[in-house]
């Protein structure tokens, strides 16, 4: 029981380093796109590039 316990706690302190971490990806990665793709490309080029991707997406599942 012991071991159990012991291994429990062990997973979750992984658990948490791991959640604690893509954290940190997720907000750098919102930055990056809130901040740094705006400077070097337009609204609209964005607009339409993502409705042209999710048209894509669209077709794809449709496809399936």
């Amino acid at each position: 029981m012991t071991e159990f316990i012991k291994n429990l706690k062990e997973l979750g302190e992984e658990f948490l380093e791991t959640l604690q971490h893509k954290t940190k990806l997720s907000t750098i990665f919102d930055i990056f796109l809130e901040k740094v793709i705006p400077t070097f490309v337009s609204e609209k080029e964005l607009k339409e590039y993502y409705e042209r991707r999710m048209e894509e997406v669209n077709d794809f599942v449709d496809k399936l």
